[in-house]
């Protein structure tokens, strides 16, 4: 069965060390956890430092820190539910892990957990892939789409108990026009950066050291502990319609460059991943890719 870690400096759907085990090696590889250290200033909840039981049949069992030195075990069941129970020692915690193996990852007796938004993004791994697709252009556009999307409510309240059809018309006109107006630079730099990364690949996360970048043809792995600097170039003008799009410029300790835009990842996103990296923020009015070279 697959064993997996998860620490302090993990976010949500990371983790380490992931191998399949057996009951005894699993067993062990939790005890040796380093739960002294990772339970201090932790958080009791489901993106935890904790270890987590994979069974291939779409269950999962995590276990991690509780209150008073005890431990929570997570159980997320075949109906995509959690349920909780906490326990004393590692001694109980193994006695579960072994009828888990033994019931073919199904669990009972547990309590149920508080209700969760897409519990399974917190058991299952995710490969922090990033690409220029259509979830990427959806996160691009976001604000503008927000924006669009409230004028539209408004619109609806103004004329649900009245429709007046010319005035309907007017408005449309006018909403559809400014929207345009106002999405036209972001439509520059949308197609500005899609030229630029289209065909890019990153694969990042938080708690790595190394991570991918490159083509989808071509991946070189790189390490944050050889960056020499991380330079973004944004706009200053907080109102501008454009005030997400950004470049980001990794330079290593060898000379050497890479550089992306907030198409392939967002600016918000992007940050998150360096937490022992200084990041420079210079400001570039129209951050456009040839403006910065």
């Amino acid at each position: 069965m697959i064993s997996k870690a998860q620490y302090k400096r993990s976010e949500k759907g990371e983790f380490h060390h992931i191998a399949h085990r057996t009951v005894e090696e699993t067993k062990s590889f939790i005890s040796n956890f380093p739960w002294k250290t990772e339970r201090s200033l932790a958080s009791v909840e489901l993106t935890c430092p904790s270890v987590t039981l994979e069974h291939p049949g779409g269950t999962y069992l995590k276990i991690g820190p509780y209150f008073g030195e005890k431990y929570s075990l997570y159980y997320l069941a075949p109906n995509k539910k959690v349920y909780f129970q906490n326990v004393d020692t590692m001694e109980e915690v193994s006695q579960w892990v072994k009828v888990y193996f033994e019931n073919e990852g199904k669990l009972t007796g547990f309590k149920k957990y508080s209700f969760t938004l897409n519990p399974l993004s917190h058991f299952k791994t995710n490969r922090f892939e990033y690409l220029v697709n259509r979830k990427a252009t959806m996160n691009f556009f976001r604000g503008t789409r927000n924006i669009l999307l409230m004028a539209l409510v408004l619109f609806w309240i103004r004329f649900i108990g009245n429709p007046n059809i010319p005035a309907i018309l007017t408005v449309t006109t006018i909403v559809l026009s400014f929207f345009l107006i106002y999405s036209c630079p972001l439509i520059y730099f949308y197609f500005n950066y899609f030229s630029s990364d289209r065909n890019s690949y990153l694969q990042i996360s938080k708690g790595h050291e190394e991570f991918i970048y490159g083509t989808r043809d071509n991946k070189k792995r790189y390490n944050k502990q050889d960056i020499a600097s991380i330079d973004t170039y944004v706009t200053s003008a907080y109102r501008s319609p454009w005030r997400e799009c950004e470049l980001f410029i990794i330079t290593f300790k060898d000379g050497e460059r890479i550089r992306f835009t907030s198409l392939l990842i967002s600016s918000s996103t992007f940050r998150k991943k360096f937490p022992n990296n200084p990041i420079k923020v210079n400001s570039k009015y129209f951050p456009t890719v040839e403006s910065i070279e």
